[in-house]
């Protein structure tokens, strides 16, 4: 499992994946239901509001966000 502590280490760790599939960042934003940009943002580590919110909730309660293949 990756821990995940900031929007940045989030979008490193979605560009490693979408790359390690063979997806373009179009293709993940059309499966995703996403625009490309949307894509570029996440992947840039741009901080939103909501993720924002996320983390620091996350950190407050001593807690970290974990990436890891979802089971089949």
């Amino acid at each position: 499992m990756t821990p995940i502590r900031s929007p940045e280490a989030l979008g490193r760790t979605i560009r490693r994946a979408r790359e390690q599939t063979g997806l373009t960042q179009a293709e993940l934003a059309e499966r995703a239901r996403a625009t490309r940009q949307a894509i570029v943002a996440l992947e840039g580590g741009h901080e939103t509001r909501a993720l924002e919110l996320i983390f620091d909730a996350l950190a407050t309660l001593g807690l970290e966000l974990a990436v890891r293949p979802r089971g089949r």
